[in-house]
């Protein structure tokens, strides 16, 4: 298990501590006269102090372990009690939690993830009344408070009916349909396992008309409409989800069968299943909004309702991902069968994996076994842009034009690709081709600041088109403000044009919004160097340095170290900026 050699020596280091300063041994180490008895509650501090250190270390493993054995005779023991049944979902190991949320329910502890647990645990074995008093939303906070409910409601749609179900979801709407679009997707997709179809239909369409987008709920609202013989509106609603957030396996492979003309079936959960959403769709969310592994907790719980829920699955190894938990990861998504929809993606996910880990060829070696398997257009997708991390640049073209003219036939255009398609070009000094991929991805998506940055710096670096590069890095900033990068591109174009203040601007404001990058603070220390501020620049380039840049890009700094950089070839753009004014 991952540090589980620091928690080792940190056991080591309290052992040798506590010899050290045992208290039975006078200063010189002669013997006392009187007996030395640790204190009753020593052993259970103890295991929760390692219990912290580990849970800090990454190794929430030995968290549980540790947390289990003091749950009972520690001191706040219902605080320990929660870190026991966080620690055990946080390895996946949904069983050891309910053992330990039922030991802290013994003990009279009723934290929230306890009784959550115990709830959901509850629900499965089909005890109702046990459920609802562990699911009863008096002292949940907001957002366990929305999990409990949703589980909630499929639990009252098994024991009570729709008619009660929509009754108890209805008491908790606000009225607006943004606010409320997780509590009426849960609404439409019960009206559905209670075959009101009617009902549903509005329900989801109200949700739509809000702006509201969730794939379960697409997926649910699509396949009713094609049941009912509206294929061309699914086929709308499924164009527009993808225009607007991106593609999803699952309603692609829906949008296929549409367009093929196959028989589509209504989606209809079961309860647990159903609860399982519950679960999941909070947690997705709360994915998009953190940057460490606490989602996995939820997905472990919605995957205890429903085992086949496999999108759970690639976004809890998401969450481990965060948290550099890869090899956990790995085994997560290994257990996504190649008859799901989300198996491309999956494989996809493993194959970035094992390349972050540094296992290049293995990560090929998984994304061209599952293409052969699987021929999904996602996973070509994924296996040109792995090529493409590891400067394959050719075998990256090749792949990705391959996808451009497969799409082409079907009367699609995806700007994704001809940006991804014209960066791999530049790398491969084709000017003629990357200009020209670059454009017609512009023609597309004419908004996107991605294509507007790369399109503009390219054309300033190069000297050429100064005016329509400045603007196209200009208008790319109006869209995305906050970017340290898009910042670092103008401040660069106008260093690349010799005016060294006006770069030294931007470029301070690009390392403020990415302090981490070194290309960013490499940048700045060059503009300090022209602008006669030295000793800065040295500091900048230093601080480069040790964030880690890229082998060729270390080398040419340690010589800007040496000798200062290069002589800038500037370039004069048809007009001049001023200065902006600095707050």
């Amino acid at each position: 298990m991952r540090r589980t050699g620091a928690v080792s020596a940190f056991l080591l280091s309290l052992s040798c501590a506590a010899c050290a300063s045992y208290p039975g041994l006078g200063p010189h180490g002669f013997s006392l006269d009187f007996p030395y008895a640790p204190p009753a509650d020593a052993a259970a501090l103890g295991d929760f102090l390692v219990a912290r250190y580990a849970a800090m270390t990454d190794d929430p493993r030995e968290a549980a372990n540790r947390y289990a054995a003091s749950i009972d005779t520690a001191p706040e023991s219902a605080g320990i009690a929660e870190r026991a049944v966080f620690s055990a979902l946080l390895t996946g190991n949904y069983p050891q939690a309910v053992r330990l949320a039922n030991k802290a329910h013994g003990a009279g502890n009723f934290g929230t993830l306890v009784r959550l647990t115990l709830g959901i645990e509850a629900f499965t074995k089909g005890k109702d009344s046990v459920s609802a008093a562990y699911l009863s939303e008096d002292g949940f906070g907001p957002f366990n408070r929305t999990v409990a409910r949703g589980v909630s409601a499929w639990r009252i749609l098994e024991a009570d009916g729709p008619e009660a179900t929509e009754t108890y979801l209805r008491e908790t709407l606000t009225g607006d349909p943004r606010l409320d679009s997780a509590t009426l997707y849960m609404m439409g997709l019960i009206q559905l396992a209670a075959h009101n179809d009617a009902d549903a239909l509005e329900t989801f369409e109200t949700l739509w008309s809000s702006g509201a987008r969730l794939a379960i709920g697409l997926d649910a609202h699509a396949r009713l409409l094609a049941a009912n013989g509206d294929r061309a509106r699914a086929l709308s609603l499924l164009t527009s989800f993808h225009d607007e957030i991106g593609e999803n396996s699952a309603l692609e492979s829906l949008r296929k069968d549409i367009q093929a003309g196959r028989d589509i079936q209504v989606t209809r959960l079961t309860p647990r299943q159903g609860a399982a959403l519950a679960v999941y769709v909070p947690a997705a969310a709360l994915i998009t909004r953190t940057d460490d592994d606490v989602a996995s907790v939820y997905f472990v719980l919605a995957l205890a309702l429903d085992p086949d829920l496999h999108e759970a699955r690639t976004l809890w190894a998401q969450s481990l991902e965060k948290a550099g938990r890869e090899i956990e990861a790995i085994s997560v998504l290994a257990d996504v069968p190649d008859t799901s929809p989300y198996y491309a993606p999956a494989r996809g996910q493993i194959a970035w994996a094992l390349l972050r880990l540094g296992r290049e060829e293995e990560a090929v070696q998984v994304a061209r076994q599952a293409l052969a398997q699987s021929p999904d257009r996602g996973l070509r997708v994924q296996l040109a842009e792995i090529y493409r991390a590891q400067a394959r640049y050719r075998e990256a073209a090749r792949l990705l034009t391959d996808i451009i003219k497969d799409d082409a036939l079907k009367g699609r255009e995806d700007w994704r690709l001809l940006f991804s398609r014209g960066a791999t070009r530049h790398a491969l000094d084709d000017w003629a081709g990357t200009e020209a991929d670059l454009k017609q991805a512009l023609q597309i998506e004419p908004n996107s600041p991605l294509v507007l940055n790369y399109l503009g710096y390219a054309y300033v670096d190069q000297g050429i088109h100064l005016e329509e590069g400045l603007d196209l890095i200009r208008t790319a900033l109006t869209y995305d403000p906050d970017s340290g990068f898009i910042t670092d591109s103008l401040g660069w174009a106008y260093y690349r044009l010799g005016r060294y203040e006006l770069a030294i601007y931007f470029l301070e404001k690009a390392v403020e919004l990415e302090p981490g990058d070194p290309t960013l603070n490499d940048h700045l220390g060059d503009a300090y160097w022209r602008s006669g501020r030295k000793l800065e620049a040295k500091y900048q380039w230093e601080r480069s340095l040790r964030l880690e840049p890229a082998e060729q890009e270390r080398a040419r700094i340690e010589v800007k170290l040496l000798r200062g950089p290069d002589e800038p070839a500037v370039v004069q753009a048809e007009s001049d900026q001023p200065l902006p004014h600095r707050p």
